[in-house]
């Protein structure tokens, strides 16, 4: 194919070129590291593109640069992450004009994909599209997950490791400097960019208080951290008040099990004690004496088992406990709070409903302390149950064996 002829390409056809091309690069040369930079990221990089270009009725010129830079722009990191976005610029611009494309629009490419490093201001109309794109992608509704993923792949490529603090805080002034200039963007991802400060911002403030310079595996995001930003969703809702429900229904089985032994341990020393003076039975038969013995130790003992298992426990977890930061981590349960002031318990309160993880924290540290006062009654309840059934049988034969001696 002449140059001539390729320029005279359709640009539909330079685009499909373009992302065949693109494809595969991705199918060759991506490696499992590249858990961020990968080709989900460009396909929803080109949907984003489309989605905004609709929304704000972008001429067809600027739609057609900004998807052709969307193309590219990750292709560097599969050959030189360090020096990724130049990479990718010179690629583009190889298959660019290879293909006749335009060398002006060539440049304007260029100029867009350099918007990945260089802090530049959009002035062109396929600048402003492909800069708010491309912050929707990494600052938008995935902001959260993503960007473990991306501290993950830096580690992975042998980037420079820093601790969580330092890693949150250059995140958070990421995000501080990050600006959307269409309308679109303004209206529909500026409020998600603010929620993902405001989440980020606290994150930083909680590891500041806590000093904590520590380098945490990356593989994960740190417990109940990126699960949502402020409310838990339904299924999450669904867990906890399914468990909640659980362990209430087991600790009223508990009880009334406990309930039964009392009652039938009370009742039979009753009538074995009455038993002992019915016509001096003890004196003319002293084998009932001994049944009556031995069943009421194993009845007594197997009474104060059912007794501890349906006393109440109550679990005062921040009793001894000063630090704010350790209270607010346990304020589900009324024990743990009861010895708080009004002011204190409202404050605690309030940054509980702020934050999503502590109160992600709360919930699952008291099923977790309700599930072992569970364990602690259904241990006196089974040997509540096993002393009776042992004490009942043995009680049993002594008094078949004093009725049938002589």
């Amino acid at each position: 194919m002449t140059l001539q002829s390729k320029e005279l390409m359709p640009v539909e056809g330079i685009f499909l070129a373009a992302k065949e091309q693109v494809f595969d690069q991705f199918k060759t040369k991506s490696t499992p590291r590249l858990v961020y930079h990968n080709y989900e990221l460009t396909t929803y990089l080109l949907q984003l593109i489309d989605d905004i270009s609709q929304e704000i009725k972008a001429s067809d010129s600027a739609k057609e640069l900004a998807k052709l830079a969307g193309l590219f722009c990750y292709t560097g990191f599969l050959s030189n992450y360090e020096s990724a976005t130049e990479t990718s610029v010179r690629q583009a611009e190889e298959f660019l004009l290879g293909q006749g494309y335009s060398r002006a629009k060539t440049e304007k490419i260029k100029d867009l994909i350099w918007l990945l490093d260089r802090n530049m201001t959009p002035v062109t109309e396929e600048q402003e599209l492909f800069n708010d794109a491309l912050n929707a992608l990494h600052f938008g509704n995935r902001f959260g997950t993503k960007r473990q993923l991306l501290e993950l792949e830096q580690n992975l490529m042998d980037q420079k490791g820093s601790s969580k603090e330092q890693w949150t805080a250059l995140q958070l002034q990421t995000l501080l400097s990050t600006k959307f200039y269409t309308t679109f963007g303004k209206t529909h991802f500026e409020p998600i960019l603010a929620q993902n400060i405001y989440g980020l911002k606290k994150q930083v403030d909680k590891l500041r208080r806590k000093g904590d310079i520590v380098i945490e595996t990356p593989s994960k995001p740190n417990i109940f951290e990126e699960l949502e930003t402020m409310v838990p969703n339904r299924a999450i809702q669904t867990y906890f008040r399914t468990n909640y429900r659980n362990h209430i229904n087991l600790s009223a089985i508990a009880d009334n099990k406990a309930n039964i032994m009392i009652s039938v341990n009370a009742i039979l020393l009753s009538v074995l004690l009455s038993l002992l003076t019915y016509k001096n039975i003890a004196e003319t038969n002293p084998m009932v004496l001994m049944a009556v013995i031995i069943f009421s130790i194993t009845g007594l003992a197997s009474l104060v088992y059912a007794v501890l298992s349906a006393r109440p426990k109550i679990t005062t977890i921040n009793k001894n406990v000063s630090d704010i930061q350790e209270i607010k981590k346990n304020l589900v349960f009324f024990g743990n709070y009861v010895h708080l002031d009004i002011e204190e318990y409202e404050a605690a309160m309030d940054e509980l409903f702020r934050d999503g993880a502590l109160i992600y924290g709360n919930m699952t540290r008291d099923i977790y302390f309700l599930g072992k006062v569970l364990d602690k009654k259904y241990r006196y309840l089974t040997n509540s149950y096993n002393i009776f059934m042992v004490g009942f049988v043995a009680t049993a034969i002594t008094l078949v064996i004093a009725l049938l001696l002589p």
